[in-house]
């Protein structure tokens, strides 16, 4: 669509304007409605020229692939040449960070208990009151980490192959121990 400087049209040719921007309003949106927005915006991409010069344009599909494989494999392959990967790996891959972040997390608070630990306790109420709350919150986001790693693993289990599933996590136990590992100084 062009630039219109409505300032310096005559009404009949501002008329005009707007009954032309009207028009291809309502073809694009009538395209919209009748073939969807993928393949508006598929041809949109098509007439930008936005697949010219694609890797492998040009170049047949391998009817091997086709026929040994079936389309689930053609369509892994296409993934794979464009750097996507399954929603598997992808879950696994989320599940793995998840845990080093908790296992990070963990390993601050043992640092941070140890440190306090060699203090005198009269002297460094402050610091150990402040552990102690650390603690306390942490807790709480610990178990949402947690429920989420277990959501994760479930939505995993359904839809990856037997070799790829994962055990779930005993959160009540792993709470447990989270208890007893940090609330030192509560009991006092």
């Amino acid at each position: 669509m062009d630039f219109v400087d409505w300032r310096k049209l005559t009404p009949a040719e501002r008329a005009r304007a707007q009954r032309t921007q009207d028009e291809e309003e309502e073809q694009k949106n009538a395209a919209i409605r009748f073939h969807g927005i993928a393949d508006y915006l598929i041809q949109k991409a098509q007439n930008a020229g936005q697949f010219d010069n694609l890797p492998g344009a040009g170049k047949p599909f391998q009817r091997e692939a086709l026929e040994t494989n079936g389309f689930d494999a053609l369509a892994s392959n296409i993934l794979k040449s464009i750097g996507a990967e399954p929603v598997e790996i992808s879950l696994q891959k989320e599940i793995q960070r998840k845990t080093a972040q908790i296992e990070k997390h963990l390993a601050y608070l043992q640092h941070r208990l140890n440190y306090i630990q060699t203090l005198s306790k009269a002297k460094y109420r402050g610091r150990i009151r402040a552990y102690q709350r650390e603690v306390h919150v942490y807790e709480k986001h610990y178990t949402k980490l947690l429920k989420e790693i277990n959501s994760r693993t479930l939505s995993l289990n359904i839809m990856a192959p037997t070799l790829m599933h994962i055990h779930p996590l005993p959160i009540e136990q792993l709470l447990k121990e989270y208890r007893e590992q940090f609330y030192v100084f509560d009991e006092e």
